[in-house]
């Protein structure tokens, strides 16, 4: 194994290392860090001898990260992570920081949010570059999380979080049943709804939702027809069918305005939002920083938004598979 003279390695040329690649980029590194291309460049060929591998390889007319680069990319963000916990907290400026705030999340769910969260944002540090990703599973929460494309998510709260990762709540809001009233009526019992077709929305990954794990503690079942893994899409399929989908209740604020919403026929939990990040990032001045603005704009409870119409007492008795 090569030996690395570690003390040749400064914070500079992690942050030059880690900026392209995010970037996939030396000309949009360089933008980045105010710095001019060629200085850059510079950078990564000293970091290439130091480390004895190529880091970043051609790929047509852009680059692509070596085995290696993807390998030390995480290592890298946490020791960042780390430099910059050293400064006290009370020193940091964000005006001062350019570095981009990439938050992960389901987008077509919580849309309404990340445009408050902009905005609290924006009103601190203007123009400010935010790189919103799409989650997809909340299976992916960790591995987003631990490998730095994102500073910080927002989501739906499973049972548990794993234990790399440290969450906060935001916001909660319900489950509601939508519906077009132009092809069908509210659904009137839990037998009704077990039988009627049902869409979802699929993000994928292992987790079950609310529903999922309500249902089969009764024994139940749904008759799924379709899935799709988008809310704009999901809102397209039902329209003009006899379709219902189980949401929460605050896309009838967005995607699902023109329909109807019910109640659902049982008691379901509520849907609590989270704010998560990873551990290592627990005592970083500038993810403090991110973390109380982001719970500023963001940490009240979401009421639905009409009262809904009452729903018949639920029957509670399990529908067999001829009636599914």
């Amino acid at each position: 194994m090569r030996d690395v003279d570690t003390s040749q390695i400064s914070g500079r040329l992690l942050k030059v290392f880690i900026t392209v690649f995010d970037e996939m980029s030396v000309s949009k590194a360089a933008e980045q860090l105010e710095s001019s291309q060629s200085t850059i460049s510079h950078n990564i060929e000293r970091l290439r001898s130091i480390l004895g591998d190529p880091l970043f390889l051609q790929a047509g007319r852009g680059i692509v990260p070596s085995e290696r680069a993807e390998f030390l990319a995480p290592k890298i963000r946490h020791l960042l992570t780390d430099l910059e916990s050293l400064a006290d907290n009370d020193g940091y400026d964000p005006l001062v920081d350019t570095t981009p705030v990439r938050i992960a999340s389901n987008g077509s769910t919580v849309a309404p949010q990340l445009d408050r969260l902009r905005t609290q944002l924006w009103s601190k540090v203007p123009g400010r570059q935010l790189i919103f990703r799409e989650l997809g599973s909340r299976d992916n929460l960790e591995s987003v999380l631990h490998r730095g494309a994102a500073d910080l998510a927002i989501a739906a709260r499973p049972i548990r979080y794993p234990e790399l990762l440290q969450c906060r709540p935001l916001f909660a809001t319900h489950s509601v049943i939508f519906y077009d009233p132009a092809e069908r009526g509210p659904i009137e019992s839990i037998e009704d709804y077990c039988t009627a077709p049902h869409a979802t929305l699929d993000f994928g990954g292992s987790i079950k939702s609310v529903v999922e794990t309500a249902l089969e503690s009764l024994g139940l079942s749904r008759n799924i027809a379709i899935s799709v893994p988008n809310v704009w899409f999901l809102a397209q399929v039902l329209k003009g069918t006899n379709l219902i989908t189980t949401l929460p209740g605050l896309l009838a604020n967005t995607a699902f305005s023109e329909f109807s919403q019910c109640k659902f026929p049982i008691s379901l939990p509520p849907i609590d939002f989270d704010l998560v990040w990873h551990r290592r990032n627990q005592n970083s001045p500038r993810h403090i920083w991110l973390r109380r603005e982001a719970a500023s704009a963001l940490q009240q409870s979401i009421a639905d938004p009409e009262p809904l119409p009452e729903t018949p007492k639920a029957i509670r008795k399990p529908v067999t598979d001829s009636a599914v």
